[in-house]
């Protein structure tokens, strides 16, 4: 039937001054006049709800979902009005057939129905509408399937009015590439651990298609999912040499801030170790020094076998797009002497220092320098002459005997600056910069090594 006949219907009804009632709503809901008087009945308390409801699903099947709100919101009971009404159209959206206008009509009622249904009371709704939506539809279903579908039954930007029920469909959405960052963003605003999950199973999914490039904004939503298999996907997709070079660093990043987080810390780390190890056995040095700093990170003191391991004495490390020396000294610096409190560091410089491996004494020699103890100087004097050439290992020509003697003297030097601190000759402030110019200067020594100090102090305090 037409709208245009119902409407000449209910203009006739309340010209003949009819009154609505259970039976004749149909005859008032196509009319403004008619409409008016509906939204006095159903704002009467007095009238049973279930006709009150009667007369809200006669106003939205008629093609007037938008006057649904505004009846509702004269109601005194609105609440248990609009469960009531939300729940009984609802239930007419699943019958409604496939027919795109007549779906479209009744979702937006139930979806306006639903904005007055107190939280705690709307999910039974929510479930209808989205078992309907996304009936027979998995992970699994093509591409040309879950658009035939979901297109017509429900918008993206209407998802998130479906709470956590919504959240299974939409990672079917996520999955087939559709709307992925507002699906993503919408499954991660929902405190479900399950439902991160099955978006982490999307993203797997969609990711894995040899045809897709992955865009670094779907990385950083793989890395808001707070769960350890995220971090150990992330460490894949930066170990996988298919991937593009930004992919592979944007997904070690992700990775990293989780790995950064206790709580992923406290759940079980075997899986991010062995893709840890992966990165210590790479032959990118870049890659290896990402896996020793984060082998830290994860398992403490306990994994510095691990990286004496990994951080074999091959000859890559001048390879590196990060100056080696840098590397070395924000591993002793932001890594280990952040884990290792007080004496603890001491044994871990001390086994490096006695390797035979030109890696591990480069690096044992500037965590020395890196702890800023000066008591910590005598440990370097059996290699203060020695001839071993560590080109290999920091891409610069020195020796070892030269790397010791800058970080003995730099240490005496970190001990001058604290007796100026304490003496008032110098603030802290200017301490602190002073001391971060003679910890990043690894190759000079005697009178050189004091001028570029002084030189890199100016500058910086500029």
């Amino acid at each position: 039937m037409s709208r245009l006949y119902m409407a000449v219907l209910a203009l006739a009804a309340v010209a003949c001054g009819t009154q609505p009632g259970p039976g004749n709503f149909q005859k008032f809901a196509s009319s403004d006049a008619g409409q008016k008087r509906i939204a006095a009945w159903v704002s009467t308390p007095n009238n049973p709800i279930d006709q009150r409801v009667e007369a809200l699903v006669a106003v939205a099947s008629a093609g007037f979902p938008g006057k649904i709100r505004g009846m509702l919101d004269t109601a005194k009971d609105r609440e248990d009005l609009a469960e009531k009404t939300a729940t009984a159209l609802a239930d007419r959206l699943v019958k409604a057939g496939s027919e795109p206008a007549s779906i479209a009509l009744l979702r937006e009622a139930v979806l306006g129905a639903l904005t007055y249904v107190p939280d705690a009371r709307k999910a039974p709704i929510q479930k209808t509408v989205a078992d309907w939506a996304f009936a027979g539809l998995t992970l699994d279903s093509t591409d040309e399937a879950v658009k035939k579908q979901v297109e017509p039954r429900i918008e993206p930007m209407q998802m998130q009015a479906l709470g956590a029920a919504g959240t299974a469909g939409a990672a079917i959405l996520v999955r087939h590439g559709f709307d992925v960052v507002r699906m993503s963003q919408y499954i991660l605003s929902i405190p479900d651990p399950a439902a991160h999950l099955r978006l982490l199973e999307a993203f797997k999914r969609l990711q894995a298609l040899p045809d897709v490039a992955i865009p670094l904004p779907h990385l950083e939503l793989v890395g808001k999912i707070k769960d350890v298999r995220a971090a150990t996907y992330l460490l894949d997709l930066s170990l996988d040499p298919k991937q593009e070079s930004d992919v592979r660093a944007a997904a070690f990043n992700e990775a990293a801030r989780l790995m950064d987080d206790p709580a992923i810390r406290a759940g079980d780390l075997e899986g991010i170790l062995t893709r840890l190890d992966k990165m210590m056995a790479s032959q990118e040095p870049d890659d290896r020094w990402s896996g020793a700093n984060y082998l830290i990170v994860v398992k403490g003191l306990e994994a510095m076998p691990r990286v004496m391991a990994g951080l074999k004495d091959d000859g890559i490390y001048p390879n590196a797009t990060e100056d080696p020396m840098k590397s070395m000294v924000d591993f002793c610096k932001s890594t280990l002497f952040k884990v290792a409190k007080g004496a603890e560091a001491g044994p871990v410089i001390e086994n490096l220092l006695k390797s035979r491996n030109r890696v591990h004494q480069a690096l044992g020699v500037i965590c020395t320098k890196a702890s800023e103890d000066p008591a910590k100087g005598t440990l370097l004097a059996p290699l203060a002459r020695s001839g071993v050439n560590l080109l290999p290992v920091l891409g610069t020509k020195m020796t070892l005997g030269a790397l010791a003697t800058n970080a003995k003297e730099g240490l005496q030097m970190v001990s001058e600056v604290a007796a100026d601190v304490a003496a008032k000759r110098m603030d802290e402030s200017d301490a602190k910069l002073m001391r971060f110019a003679i910890l990043v200067d690894l190759t000079e020594t005697g009178r050189a090594y004091r001028k570029a100090v002084a030189d890199r102090f100016k500058e910086d305090r500029k």
